[in-house]
């Protein structure tokens, strides 16, 4: 499938590492997936045509849920998954209010791909 008609993915982590390793994975599973590394950079990134938002709760500008947050007052509606380690009663509460899904670290098992999947539309 040619990149242009690929799902577009909005992957922000700050370790640079982590960000690679994950938008290299959704490319391999047929998303275009567009890379940040702070929230700036995803706010100034952040376009109509996402179709999923992946993104790290810990990053050092704004919490991810701050982020997401940011994003929906600018009318970004796509769905977002919130990648984070032990996630607490209240941070599932914060993702549900910008309506996020929440997908455990660490990453070692297909969760996050099969949630990316449930939410675009894509096959697994």
């Amino acid at each position: 499938m040619p990149i242009s008609q690929r799902p577009v993915l909005l992957i922000v982590d700050d370790d640079p590492e982590v960000l690679h390793a994950l938008a290299f994975l959704t490319q391999a599973r047929g998303y275009d997936a567009r890379r940040c590394g702070t929230s700036a950079e995803a706010l100034a990134a952040a376009t109509d045509g996402l179709h999923c938002l992946v993104i790290d709760q810990n990053l050092p500008d704004l919490s991810g849920v701050e982020l997401l947050g940011r994003l929906r007052e600018r009318g970004v509606a796509a769905p977002a998954v919130i990648i984070t380690t032990a996630p607490s009663a209240a941070l599932v509460r914060q993702a549900a209010a910008v309506d996020a899904s929440i997908v455990e670290k660490p990453l070692l098992d297909e969760a996050l791909f099969v949630r990316i999947a449930d939410l675009t539309g894509t096959a697994r």
